[in-house]
């Protein structure tokens, strides 16, 4: 017997190398094995005549095996077969499978499942499975394994339940009442359903995981993930302290009319949420999110003059120096007029100015610094930090977010207010999860006279059309980017952006065209971007350096060259850089056909709609998780058994019960949540070392 602790070499069939294998796809201990679900189930328990047998479609046969040989170079290209049953003969093939010729014999009685093609004008099987006096991969409901590196599904399939023997009964993991409110199947029960599903079962709801023992496993996944988060909150609350800043609403109003506008309901109730939260001696930890040009940026601004006015210094930290920089500038003038010091701090500040930062910050006189990476160096140090700010936050991983609020721990107990933002909209379900550690806060809105951003999906065999649209809108007096994709990995996306700008030049007459990419010296960006915010540059050749935060509100035409390489949460953040001003903006996304399916999807969907919720949702569905976390899942192992979309009706119930265990006193709940703490301490260390 073994316990699902124990290493994944326990099981009978796991040597050194398989064992290796599966340690690079996760999987460590005999648990681990358990839980790498099958994607979809195959019915192979119907067994069929040779004489019924259609071409094109998946058999199981009982044979006997009348003929069998090796053939080819050193008879170890194919083996063929002859079997035969009581209606008729086939044939059998099997490619770079030589080891099937040692397998049977003449006379011998195996099952077979494939699928049949024909041959010659004759039917055959290719490549079907083979099994001699078993019931494992033939004549019943047969779970289908993902290959693991050299690992087949017929393999894995004999490893987990080898394992499921190995275990015995699979111990219980959820608090009893917690089964019983949610009306769940036990563990032992789901873990061999999912493996070994009985006749009964139904294969088109196993291959949709809706089964009670997916559901059961989901629930449980969920639950876990959702009860961490919830103690790390807790902890928090109970453990650290807050700054408690002081200031009332004739201070904040004093602050907000100095602005050049009026902020709309939804900036303007994100705000005051906000400040209530730094009003609180409980660290606040909140997400502030919106589409693109809704105003976080006006949003972030008052909190961070809130905290200055409140006698703390405040960090607004940016993923890159052209963001940094503008955000500066923009809020320069606003900063200035309340008689408050702030600097900015990036890679390429001088040394020079950058001891002076370094003096002020410490020794108090700068209250507000906006940066990039830099903030996070050893040597920038606080004298009172009550505010970090980090904007596009999914650039950056927790652990950089913990690293800037540290910055503010005078002690142990004391922890600065943390406000991160995202212009990439958060679906429902990645908010209850993965961000389930942040509070949220949405702005609905956006400012006054904007227009909803004209989108055209454009064949590349229509290039002249475009062309056409690029001379009307400088004729107009207004200003265009035109984006320079890598075409795959490896590409140097310089030479793509030089490229584009030359053929540019080449059809546009009299057009000043620009050119802007990440290889550029930062002064050179800079001083591009200056030249085309001053109007000195009528179209900008860009590489996707221009997806975040570049604000100019003269740019009308947005083109997106290789638009169908790119995913939709991107696609709209290019997008957002026009339509900044009230006149009319278009943004063409420039097709290469054929399209992939899931391409002309992500394509129709960003045309059809211009609201980033709606397509981060869409996006959810179309790429999964993963990519749309980016380093944000760097502290939050992934998920093995649950789907965020798929089953997103468990995230609202877990989120409850998991508020339940961890108010709860009773022995059950509290040894619950010791436990999960414990297993999640374990893989967070995993997903560091591996």
């Amino acid at each position: 017997m073994a316990e699902l602790h124990d290493p994944v070499n326990r099981v009978p069939g796991v040597g050194v190398v398989r064992a290796a294998a599966l340690r690079r796809r996760g999987i460590q201990t005999v648990e681990d094995l358990l839980l790498q679900l099958p994607f979809r189930y195959e019915d192979r328990s119907k067994v069929s005549s040779i004489s019924e047998l259609i071409v094109g479609e998946s058999y199981t046969f009982n044979v006997e095996v009348n003929r069998i040989r090796r053939l080819g170079y050193r008879g170890r290209n194919r083996v063929e077969a002859v079997v035969s049953d009581e209606t008729g003969e086939l044939k059998v093939v099997w490619f770079r499978q030589p080891y099937v010729a040692d397998a049977i014999a003449k006379g011998d009685s195996v099952s077979v499942f494939g699928k049949v093609v024909e041959h010659d004008g004759k039917p055959q099987l290719v490549n079907p499975v083979l099994e001699k006096g078993g019931g494992l991969h033939l004549g019943r409901l047969v779970p289908i394994y993902r290959r693991i590196g050299k690992l087949t599904p017929g393999v894995l399939r004999r490893l987990i339940d080898a394992c499921i023997d190995l275990v015995g009964e699979i111990p219980e993991s959820l608090p009893g009442l917690t089964r019983r409110r949610l009306q769940l199947a036990g563990r032992h029960e789901a873990v061999v359903g999912i493996h070994r599903p009985t006749s009964t079962a139904d294969p088109s709801v196993l291959n949709a995981a809706r089964s009670p023992a997916h559901q059961r496993l989901v629930c449980e996944e969920f639950l876990s993930l959702q009860t961490v988060l919830q103690l790390q909150r807790t902890q928090e609350k109970n453990e650290l302290l807050g700054p408690e800043m002081i200031f009332d609403e004739a201070s904040v109003a004093a602050i907000l009319e100095v602005l050049p506008f009026r902020l709309t309901p939804g900036q303007d109730a994100a705000l005051w949420t906000i400040l209530a939260d730094m009003k609180s001696r409980v660290p606040m930890h909140r997400l502030l999110q919106g589409d693109v040009g809704c105003g976080k940026t006006a949003v972030a601004g008052g909190a961070l003059l809130a905290a200055a006015t409140a006698g703390y210094q405040a960090a607004l930290m940016v993923p890159t120096e052209l963001l940094a920089r503008q955000h500066s500038r923009w809020l320069a003038p606003w900063v200035a007029s309340r008689g408050v010091n702030m600097e900015c701090l990036t890679g390429t500040t001088s040394s020079g100015s950058k001891q002076q930062i370094l003096d002020g910050l410490v020794d108090g006189d700068i209250k507000i610094l906006v940066g990039t990476h830099a903030l996070l160096e050893p040597e920038v140090l606080f004298s009172k930090l009550g505010l970090a700010v980090i904007d596009e936050q999914h650039r950056f991983g927790v652990r950089q977010r913990a690293s800037l609020r540290e910055k503010g721990r005078a002690d142990h107990h004391q922890c600065p207010h943390l406000l991160v933002m995202t212009a990439t909209p958060i679906p429902r379900t990645l908010e209850l999860t993965v961000y389930g550690d942040l509070d949220v806060c949405t702005i609905g809105d956006m400012p006054p006279g904007r227009q909803p951003v004209v989108s055209q999906v454009v064949p590349v065999a229509n290039w002249s059309r475009v062309v056409e649209m690029l001379v009307e809108t400088v004729h107009r007096g207004e200003q265009a980017y035109v984006v320079a994709p890598r075409i795959k990995e490896g590409d140097d996306e310089l030479s793509a952006a030089v490229q584009l700008q030359a053929e540019l030049q080449r059809q546009l007459s009299g057009v000043r065209i620009g050119l802007l990419h990440g290889r550029q010296p930062q002064d050179e960006r800079s001083s591009t971007m200056e030249s085309f915010r001053a109007g000195q540059i009528d179209v900008l050749a860009s590489t996707t350096v221009i997806e975040v935060g570049v604000d100019v509100t003269n740019a009308t035409l947005m083109v997106i060259g290789h638009a169908e390489r790119f995913g939709l949460a991107q696609l709209h953040q290019l997008r957002g850089r026009v339509g900044r001003g009230s006149a009319q903006a278009t943004c063409v996304f420039l097709a290469h056909e054929p399209l992939s399916k899931n391409a002309q999807s992500r394509l129709e969907a960003v045309q059809s709609t211009t609201d980033g919720f709606e397509l981060a949702e869409k996006d959810l569905s179309l790429r999964g998780p993963g990519e749309l976390l980016g380093t944000r899942q760097a502290g939050v192992a992934g998920l093995r058994v649950g789907d965020l979309f798929r089953d997103h009706e468990w995230l609202e119930v877990t989120c409850k019960e998991a508020r339940r265990l961890v108010m709860a006193e009773d022995d059950e709940s509290v040894e619950y949540c010791q436990r999960i703490r414990r297993y999640w301490r374990r893989r967070f260390a995993m997903t560091q070392t591996g």
